[in-house]
């Protein structure tokens, strides 16, 4: 990045289709800088620019629905879309540039018991301990503006819906505008924006308008902030900064670890919502990452997998379904029918996974729904053991808790049958209700 005071900035505002806003053919183009616009899905990455600009919401999506007695708020997040971006906007950022968050709307992070804090970009980037957001309890216009910078766009543009407190001393915090006393934009570390902001209206001259206004503001109040420090200039070196270097090489090293976990967990949970082929790899993935066993997932005589002991000899036949009901009978004589088939009598352990109420179900709670007293007797008729898939995260919960281990597993799984029910971190064997 030039160190020139007449710097041009190429900057790409992101993902402006999401508040229905239309974007111009051709970059718009000024002294000082080039505003390029791309879609959600777009090749390019976020460091091949000097800075980006989008909306919060990017991301997810929220919508209130009514079903049957009462609305319910349906949920869903570009997850793929959202961890490619995190990791672009980390090295934009390392690499000298910054980002803007433009503010919109209010913040819904939490619904029912449902997380949703870290589910876009700009609430990732807001994340801090010791930072907490609030909504107003409707837009406020009226603001007072701290930065001269912004102050153009702001009287045009500017509205909040929320606003910020901080309470950590490890931040670079610099407010821009306060409403109702409250700070509801800021600048954070010198390389992160948020601005409270009205979306404009879909008109080429207003978009054009829109973003000259911003990126005006923007490129002059970064060019305020940074201090360009030459390269000859670090070889200067204070003894304090190697055993800093190897801190951050080590927390860094510990993040990534932290990172991969936290998606193997993700992944896991992921068995609550998947149905076929896909369903039956991640139980797999669950049982060998999450529980430490053995499969044989070759599926030859038609039963799912095996779980193979020590010796690679199999204990127990799975049998998994996706389902938008419940459990049923004919699940049931399928896990019986399958054992059969593969040459083993109606003594050798059989169990039934069933991912129950597909469709439905939109919380954690829905999910829990009760496996009927007939099927219930009619697997401990059959010698089939039957878990909802919430029962088997639940088992895995209690087992990565340190409250069971491989022996007590195996256990579980070959000695027993009906239905093994794990609720609040308790398990039991149901044989009738």
């Amino acid at each position: 990045m030039s160190d020139s005071k007449e710097r041009t900035y190429n900057i790409l505002v992101y993902g402006i289709e999401k508040k229905n806003l239309s974007s111009p053919v051709d970059p718009i183009v000024s002294r000082n800088f080039s505003i390029s616009f791309e879609a959600i899905d777009s090749i390019r990455r976020f460091n091949e620019f000097d800075g980006v600009i989008l909306f919060m919401g990017t991301f997810e999506s929220f919508e209130w629905k009514s079903g049957g007695y009462e609305s319910y708020l349906q949920y869903s997040c570009n997850r793929d879309e959202l961890d490619k971006r995190k990791k672009e906007a980390k090295l934009l950022t390392d690499e000298g540039g910054f980002l803007c968050f433009l503010l919109d709307d209010s913040f819904i992070d939490n619904e029912n018991g449902r997380d949703f804090q870290g589910n876009d970009l700009s609430k990732y980037h807001l994340n801090y301990p010791s930072v907490y957001r609030k909504n107003f309890k409707s837009r406020i216009a009226h603001r007072n503006i701290k930065s001269d910078e912004f102050r153009e766009f702001l009287k045009i543009y500017g509205a909040a819906n929320s606003h910020f407190e901080s309470y950590n001393k490890n931040i670079d915090w610099r407010v821009l505008v306060e409403v109702a006393g409250k700070c509801s934009g800021m600048i954070i570390n010198r390389n992160n924006y948020f601005i409270p902001t009205l979306v404009p209206d879909n008109r080429t001259e207003v978009i054009d308008e829109y973003f000259n206004l911003l990126v005006n503001g923007l490129t002059s109040s970064y060019n305020k902030l940074q201090i360009l420090i030459p390269e000859w200039v670090k070889d200067f070196e204070f003894d304090e900064e190697v055993g800093l270097l190897e801190e951050e090489r080590e927390i860094s090293f510990r993040f990534q670890e932290l990172q991969v976990r936290k998606d193997l967990l993700d992944q896991f949970k992921s068995v609550l919502v998947l149905t076929g082929d896909d369903l039956v790899e991640k139980v797999i993935q669950l049982f060998v990452q999450g529980f430490n066993l053995t499969v044989d997932g070759k599926d030859e005589l038609k039963e799912d997998f095996k779980l193979l002991d020590g010796d690679t000899e199999p204990f127990c036949l799975c049998e998994v379904k996706g389902v938008n009901k419940g459990v049923k009978r004919e699940h049931i004589n399928q896990a019986d029918s399958h054992r059969e088939r593969s040459g083993y009598d109606e003594n050798f352990p059989s169990i039934l996974i069933v991912n129950t109420h597909i469709r439905n179900a939109r919380s954690v709670q829905e999910k829990d729904q009760e496996i009927s007293n007939d099927q219930i007797r009619h697997a401990v008729n059959m010698n089939v053991l039957i878990l909802r898939t919430i029962d088997l995260l639940g088992l895995l919960h209690i087992f990565l808790n340190g409250d069971l281990i491989n022996n007590d597993i195996e256990k579980l799984l070959t000695k027993n049958r009906g239905w093994l029910r794990v609720n609040n971190k308790e398990y039991d064997i149901i044989t009738s209700i």
